[in-house]
């Protein structure tokens, strides 16, 4: 059967080491005189030449409650309220059977998505889900200092110990169904942690040795084994920040253009995909559009077009 997408905006860039109040998701959307086409307009194109169903169910923008809570500088609670938000928006995705994409915002926006996908496969139909975390940080930060954005998996996993955040149990995310690729700039007590609970990690030197191939194919063999469903999240930082600096933290030596598209594509044709997150790209920061262009073509490969 055919996947059916849902696009899912999740402007929320407020708890990175660089904010914006600019929607991240709009300069992804429209066309500018750097790029030749916009997302929208490729959405267009796939629907209507290749019969594809891709609907962008616009933003989930930030309420003023959370924005607030922001200018108060109660930022847990205002990821909190904001992740419910979004949460419910990507629930009703999977209610209607579709599958969505949610396009960020900073890799904190994650608390929303997969609190979404640990409730409607793990806690409500008992199924066992493998997260798939692309990005040059471990984002498992357990300390209270720091940006919210690096923290998102130890919030998930309940590592984090700040007494504003609270997770039901049933939707918590377990470290053993974690899968870092690329990861490559680790704090002390984050290299710790993932040692500690036995994260699994392809890092750049098994890119290096195995070559994206085998890394995909180890992955997606130990994946397709065991997991019931695989939901994917895709932060802008995971690519080689020598070329694609269109983020707040570029970081040089990740993965080459092919070797993204070859790892989505890989990803999202596997028949337990469920849904993917692509965070952290700042269209503000993109100065030749080289970036843009290159998001949406990993987009389009978790619609199953890869060339």
């Amino acid at each position: 059967m055919t996947k059916r997408f849902d696009i899912i905006g999740a402007p929320f860039n407020h708890l990175g080491c660089v904010t914006t109040k600019q929607n991240t998701v709009d300069g992804l959307r429209q066309a500018s005189q750097n790029t030749w086409v916009g997302l929208s307009n490729w959405i267009d194109v796939r629907n209507s030449r290749w019969n594809a169903d891709i609907k962008d169910c616009g933003d989930v923008s930030p309420s003023s409650e959370v924005l607030r809570l922001l200018e108060e500088e109660q930022n847990v609670s205002a990821l909190a309220d904001y992740g419910d938000a979004l949460c419910a928006a990507v629930l009703n995705s999977f209610d209607q059977g579709r599958t969505p994409i949610t396009i960020g915002g900073d890799h904190s926006i994650a608390v929303g998505t997969l609190q979404a996908v640990m409730t409607f496969y793990q806690k409500q139909r008992d199924k066992k889900v493998a997260v798939i975390w692309v990005d040059a940080h471990a984002d498992c930060n357990d300390k209270l200092d720091g940006n919210l954005h690096g923290k998102p998996l130890a919030m998930l996993m309940d590592k984090y110990p700040d007494k504003a955040w609270r997770i039901d149990p049933e939707r918590e995310l377990k470290p053993q169904d974690i899968y870092y690729i690329g990861v490559r700039d680790v704090m002390p007590n984050e290299q710790q942690l993932i040692s500690e609970l036995g994260i699994c990690h392809y890092g750049m030197p098994s890119i290096d040795s195995l070559g994206i191939n085998g890394v995909i194919s180890s992955l997606m063999t130990e994946l397709n084994d065991n997991y019931d469903h695989i939901y994917l999240s895709f932060d802008y930082d995971a690519l080689d920040g020598s070329v694609y600096r269109a983020c707040a933290t570029p970081n040089v030596g990740g993965l080459s253009a092919r070797e993204a598209i070859h790892l989505v594509y890989s990803v999202a044709s596997s028949p337990k995909f469920v849904g993917a997150d692509f965070v952290e790209y700042m269209p503000e920061l993109d100065d030749n559009g080289v970036s843009k262009e290159l998001m949406i073509k990993l987009i389009d490969a978790v619609w199953g077009f890869r060339t």
